[in-house]
């Protein structure tokens, strides 16, 4: 992770809408700053801060793209699948699960598969 972060962190994160809404739409797709400030009727400076925020906390993936026209643009795109927060030992406990891309799952399945006992942890 970019930053290191506890509960607290990511409740003050989560408490925008517009943050939630950001994860919300770039999990489908990749979307850029234009794409997300028009779906989230928010302005491009309030897309950008609660961009800047995701992204310190590797909630989302930036992507720099190219257009036809040679010009490049930031896209981004939730990078987890999901949180959880749990109570234990009077505590929050924040588990994020983060999207694997399509190798890092291969080499899961693979694993899985092939098991302990053929030499495979």
């Amino acid at each position: 992770m970019s930053k290191e972060w506890g509960p607290d962190d990511i409740f003050d994160v989560l408490a925008s809408g517009t943050a939630r809404e950001i994860l919300l739409l770039s999990s489908s797709a990749a979307m850029s700053v234009q794409q997300l400030a028009e779906e989230c009727g928010a302005s491009k400076p309030t897309v950008y801060r609660r961009i800047n925020k995701l992204h310190e906390y590797d909630l989302l993936e930036q992507e720099v793209v190219i257009d036809e026209r040679g010009n490049h643009y930031n896209t981004y795109r939730t990078n987890m699948d999901r949180i959880c927060f749990e109570i234990s030992d009077s505590e929050f406990v924040v588990t994020i699960r983060f999207d694997e891309d399509l190798i890092d799952r291969f080499v899961s399945a693979w694993t899985g598969l092939r098991g302990p006992e053929n030499g495979v942890d």
